[in-house]
């Protein structure tokens, strides 16, 4: 992975297995199941991700801590749903009069006014009562935290898995349209208050790369990735990125690269309107997996700054043949992995039953391991 990620050629292409709750259908289990027995949430996910031969996998288990937030009374997510999901209207609790006191002083803003205002535990009983409910999420936090750590050990040491999660951030502008405005709030605020809402990104990505630090402390650069997903920048011209988005963007990503640090980012939906400020990113510490990029022109503009990472769609891997999904990867292995900085990837995180057949996705992963090999 490191070889590929630093723009050499590796000994073969490398798999990413890029899957999140598709291992709960795979494994026969539910994500109430999951999310109430890591033992059996571990044997689901390790099944899936030891039946292929992947070289890394983007997480040990369930990507939220959804206890935490059950506990804290609710959120944003939809967890009725047997995949993560955020329930549309339900994150727009910061009306656009208050993005001066987001931009004054972001931690305190989040501590004060949004916390209490979004979470029920906070908003009846006294404040003993409240205390005590907080005091019981941050055990739910915690848990999941030292969960996370127990099965990425369980999974180097039993499967010699590399799972190189270091820390899950969100950028600004993503924080902004899913926790605070929503997609209707923020795509005003483009319009109405721009000024502000760059702003409040460039405030808050302050707050980030401390955040960032701390949760990387200890962790070895060439085993734990920094992954960012990001999903705000498909919805907005390249002007509007240039101005809202991309400052803070840009400066947390060369901030970790200079500090040694590998950068997994999703590129959510469609970037190709986008490439040209991409071509700016520090070289060789970025793999950008991307959703629906045409992949040889992101190699061919990109392929000398970043990593390009993805192939085979998800539709393909559960609505083709085995030898209709052969076929495809092989295209891409021919005309993506000369050079090296290619690794291969389903197109979105395989997070539905319907997001491919196990089937196809052994053939082709097993395929990638005898064609994918490099001459040296």
């Amino acid at each position: 992975m490191n070889d590929a990620i630093e723009l050499r050629e590796p000994d073969r292409v490398p798999i990413y297995g890029l899957v999140d709750n598709w291992a709960l259908s795979n494994g026969g289990i539910t994500l109430k199941e999951a999310l109430s027995d890591v033992e059996k949430e571990y044997q689901a996910y390790s099944k899936t991700l030891t039946d292929y031969p992947f070289d890394a996998a983007l997480s040990v288990g369930v990507t939220f801590p959804m206890n935490f937030v059950s506990a804290l009374g609710g959120g944003i997510y939809n967890n009725e749903m047997e995949t993560l999901q955020i329930a549309t209207g339900q994150s727009e609790i910061m009306t656009a009069e208050e993005y001066d006191d987001l931009i004054a002083d972001p931690t305190r803003f989040f501590r004060d006014v949004i916390i209490p205002r979004k979470h029920a535990i906070f908003q009846t009983g006294t404040t003993e009562e409240k205390f005590g409910k907080f005091a019981n999420a941050i055990t739910k936090f915690l848990e999941f935290g030292q969960s996370r750590e127990m099965l990425t050990k369980r999974y180097r040491e039993e499967h010699g898995l590399p799972i190189p999660n270091g820390a899950n951030i969100f950028m600004p502008g993503d924080i902004i349209m899913d926790y605070l405005r929503d997609f209707k709030g923020i795509m005003s605020d483009i319009k109405k208050r721009p000024e502000k809402l760059t702003q409040a990104c460039n405030a808050m990505g302050e707050v980030l790369i401390p955040y960032t630090f701390g949760s990387m402390m200890g962790k070895n650069p060439d085993e734990s990735y920094i992954q960012l997903f990001l999903h705000l920048p498909q919805f907005i011209r390249p002007k509007e990125f240039e101005k809202i988005y991309w400052p803070s963007f840009k400066k947390y990503v060369e901030t970790f690269a200079g500090a040694g640090f590998k950068i997994l980012i999703l590129f959510e939906k469609n970037w190709m309107h986008l490439h040209d400020y991409l071509q700016d990113l520090p070289k060789g510490h970025v793999i950008g997996f991307f959703e629906e990029d045409d992949l040889r022109i992101a190699k061919k503009k990109l392929g000398d700054t970043m990593c390009i990472a993805g192939g085979l769609k998800t539709n393909n891997l559960y609505y083709s043949s085995k030898e209709e999904c052969i076929d495809l990867a092989k295209g891409l292995i021919d005309d993506l992995a000369p050079g090296g900085g290619f690794v291969f990837a389903p197109d979105k995180v395989l997070a539905g039953p319907n997001d491919a057949k196990p089937e196809n996705l052994k053939a082709v992963t097993e395929f990638i391991v005898e064609y994918g090999v490099y001459d040296k």
